[in-house]
């Protein structure tokens, strides 16, 4: 075995098959559970990860200004004035602790997951002896959960050990389309704006590219490999709900799913119109009160016209009085 597989077979696939074995044995035999349930766990360990992204493209707002400040300084286009402000952009971001590779963390660590979890999916089924044999060199010696292989694999109508392609009606065709569509969703909520024209069409081809490419790909993957990519994707879109400002949910509610620039006009337009309510309620309140006044107002010129009314038709009977004595 060389040095590579050691490693490989050491710090993913002997973890993830245990894992997938005590959560299965813990679940009631269930392998769907125990797949849903081991995607749960690694999003909560890549929380600090994702916590570290979301700032990083916080910052990366914050710097657009200046970003954009660097490419008016720069109008000209050949290779001189390119180098100098890459230059001035690359020493913008030092000086402010951003690194834009750093925002393709949590999707660099999830791949050697996906291609561990693939192969751990597969080996937890095996369909020969020498599959059982081969299957047993991963499990530790205190892991009792040796005893429940093979794993019942079925769950709500498909094998989740079996290619998406070989599921039933409609599973075949659903997997894959909500998988791309909760990576587009997820790509979306997380993606950060950017004044260089080039740069965004570079996000609008990779917001689209990759989940047509992983919608195609699932057809090809193991149902419970699309189990894992779709609940990924679920929490991680709840994850930014919590610690990327509760916006997602707010736009997913709206259906607005325009560009970064439309999103952020359509949030300006939210505290806008929410300052105008602010404003007609205290126009109103203000109507309320004047009205209230100016009712107490009316009420008192009534009494006092009534209280002249009396006065001068007391006075005029007085001086009929008079005239008559």
């Amino acid at each position: 075995m060389s040095f590579i597989s050691l490693i490989w077979n050491s710090i993913i696939m002997k973890p993830m098959i245990n894992s997938l074995a005590l959560l299965y044995d813990l679940l009631g035999d269930n392998f769907g559970l125990s797949i849903i349930s081991f995607t749960i766990l690694i999003r909560l360990i890549m929380i600090p990860l994702t916590i570290r992204q979301t700032k990083q493209m916080k910052k990366m707002q914050e710097l657009q200004p200046k970003l954009k400040a660097i490419q008016k300084k720069y109008p000209k286009k050949d290779v001189q004035t390119k180098q100098k402000m890459q230059q001035e952009t690359m020493a913008l971001y030092k000086e402010a602790g951003v690194n834009p590779i750093g925002c393709l963390g949590p999707l660099i660590i999830q791949m050697p997951i996906w291609i561990g979890l693939y192969r751990a999916i597969l080996k937890t089924s095996p369909s020969t002896p020498e599959g059982f044999v081969d299957l047993s060199k991963y499990f530790y010696s205190w892991n009792a959960s040796i005893s429940k292989i093979p794993f019942n694999s079925d769950f709500i109508g498909i094998d989740l050990v079996d290619f998406v392609q070989y599921a039933p009606t409609p599973w075949q065709f659903v997997l894959p389309i909500i998988v791309g569509a909760s990576m587009y969703l997820q790509q979306k909520f997380s993606m950060s704006p950017n004044t260089d024209p080039r740069q965004q069409q570079t996000q609008q081809m990779m917001l689209w590219m990759m989940p047509i490419m992983f919608a195609i790909f699932t057809w090809q993957f193991p149902a419970g490999l699309a189990v894992y990519i779709l609940f990924s994707n679920l929490i991680g879109i709840l994850i930014q709900y919590y610690i990327g400002g509760k916006q997602p949910i707010m736009l997913l509610g709206k259906l607005y799913l325009g560009t970064t620039d439309s999103r952020n006009e359509y949030l300006n337009k939210i505290a806008e119109t929410k300052k105008n309510n602010e404003e007609n309620n205290e126009e109103k309140n203000e109507q309320k009160i004047i009205k209230e006044n100016s009712n107490g107002t009316e009420d008192i010129q009534r009494k006092d016209s009534r209280r002249s009314n009396r006065r001068s038709s007391k006075n005029s009977r007085n001086r009929s009085r008079k005239s008559r004595n």
